[in-house]
């Protein structure tokens, strides 16, 4: 099976635009399923690809990242697409994205609606994602074979760059969860049931918070845009394009 090299991608078919937000340590190919259902209904869609991912060195996320870069990153896609000549704009993010989807929709007024999906809004702790991340980090080095040494000088390092990564991530979503309550845009929220990473309760949360939201249940885990419930997330997705 040829894996594909994760890299930004831009599919552009209608006047109407969708930006897709990848999670911590994901790519731009967790969004690529949806991405091209979007665009087989005639929807133009961007997917960007965060500072410091995408690469064999994990260590790159932490060191080469920034919620601050990341942010600034969501605008030049917004810039982008207009230099594109696209006139609807709309944003979904995943985990991660989903705190810089919704940043998108209460600072930028050209953002009509959007949503999020395994949203880590009123997370209480970020021990699951440290975990992950981890376990994540060891996994590359080892596909890339670095002896148990490398791996262990390499994790000691993430082990000590991981907590202020997590801190800032916190303090962005702290700040756009206290915005909620002034987000009139449509608004989803996909959910996984069986979600390891985020605790599902706090959608329910976030839906109470946000006037106009529309929350979805899946009976699955925590990267809904390629796990068992994609097809019907995206379902989901072009029904409320439509209907909003």
């Amino acid at each position: 099976m040829k894996i594909l090299q994760p890299k930004p991608f831009f599919f552009n078919k209608g006047k109407k635009a969708i930006i897709l937000l990848h999670s911590f340590s994901g790519t731009p190919n967790d969004m690529r399923l949806i991405g091209r259902t979007f665009e087989r209904n005639d929807y133009s869609v961007y997917a960007p690809m965060f500072a410091g991912h995408g690469t064999s060195e994990p260590l790159d996320i932490l060191e080469k990242g920034h919620p601050d870069i990341w942010w600034q990153q969501v605008l030049d896609a917004i810039e982008f697409l207009k230099q594109e000549g696209k006139e609807e704009f709309y944003i979904f993010g995943l985990s991660l994205g989903a705190i810089f989807a919704t940043k998108g929709l209460e600072n930028c007024p050209e953002i009509k609606l959007g949503g999020v999906f395994g949203s880590p809004l009123y997370a209480d702790t970020y021990a699951n994602v440290r975990k992950a991340f981890l376990t994540y980090s060891r996994k590359v080095y080892e596909i890339h074979e670095l002896d148990e040494i490398e791996i262990a000088q390499k994790m000691r390092l993430v082990d000590s760059k991981i907590d202020l990564m997590l801190t800032n991530i916190n303090k962005t979503a702290d700040t756009v969860a206290s915005e909620l309550p002034k987000l009139a845009k449509p608004y989803f929220i996909g959910q996984g049931t069986t979600d390891e990473m985020v605790d599902p309760d706090k959608a329910e949360l976030v839906a109470k918070d946000v006037k106009k939201s529309e929350l979805h249940w899946y009976e699955a885990g925590h990267v809904l845009t390629i796990n068992h419930a994609h097809k019907q997330l995206e379902s989901d997705l072009l029904k409320f394009l439509e209907n909003n």
